[in-house]
């Protein structure tokens, strides 16, 4: 576990600022592939605060000088117990007694960072899962939106369908109209011709009975007339 943000980096205390960026978007990308799984999630949400966090700390020079003496004082309270002094180091003593009072005060105001800090974790891990519910929101809206892109050209493809079917038909419908006009017109003609050969034969009928009548008159008036001739030259008349 780090023991500072340095640590947390993995950057020395002396690292420069360009250092310390670089080192941070390495460990943000590493760690941002990591959300999406499911086991490893929780813990890499984690870690990308702690990384913003430690960031926000080392990328501003006042906060990090502040820090670096927070660490240094933490350093000092850590170390191993100060020899016995002798009697010519009391003025000593008293100066690092006096020095004491005043790393109270910087403990007392590095509680406050760190009462802070929690919070701004806190509120960091909020706007995460913020962000988190506002992405899933946007798939799922991006999904809506794909399915009702996906229904419209469905329903598009079904009305060209439906409008190249029924332009089909009409085409059908004409063609089956222009076929029953072109019958009805062709068996119109062939009854015009029908009748105009009846009448015609009707004609030749009647000129032929016109003719019979005509000849049958003419040999009946020759036999008559023949008759007439054949009584005058019996007897004769004087």
């Amino acid at each position: 576990m780090a023991k500072t943000l340095y640590d947390l980096l993995e950057v020395s205390q002396t690292a420069s600022p360009e250092s310390i960026a670089a080192s941070y978007r390495r460990l943000q990308d590493t760690q941002a592939a990591l959300v999406s799984d499911p086991e490893r999630g929780e813990d890499a949400t984690n870690q990308l605060i702690a990384l913003r966090e430690a960031y926000a700390t080392l990328s501003d020079p006042v906060r990090r000088q502040a820090y670096d003496a927070r660490l240094a004082a933490r350093t000092a309270d850590d170390g191993p117990p100060e020899p016995a002094v002798s009697p010519r180091l009391r003025l000593a003593v008293l100066a690092v007694l006096i020095g004491a009072c005043g790393l109270g005060y910087a403990k007392y105001q590095a509680d406050r960072e760190r009462a802070a800090l929690e919070r701004e974790q806190a509120a960091a891990a909020a706007a995460v899962r913020q962000a988190e519910i506002a992405a899933q929101q946007e798939r799922e809206q991006a999904e809506r939106d794909r399915r009702a892109a996906r229904d419209a050209e469905y329903q598009r493809q079904r009305e060209e369908a439906r409008a190249r079917l029924e332009h089909e038909r009409d085409l059908a419908y004409g063609r089956q109209v222009s076929r029953d006009v072109q019958r009805a017109e062709q068996q119109a003609e062939r009854e015009r011709q029908r009748e105009a050969q009846r009448q015609e034969q009707e004609r030749l009928r009647e000129e032929q009975q016109r003719v019979y009548e005509a000849e049958r008159r003419l040999a009946q008036e020759k036999a008559t007339l023949r008759r007439i001739e054949a009584e005058n030259a019996r007897y004769p008349r004087y």
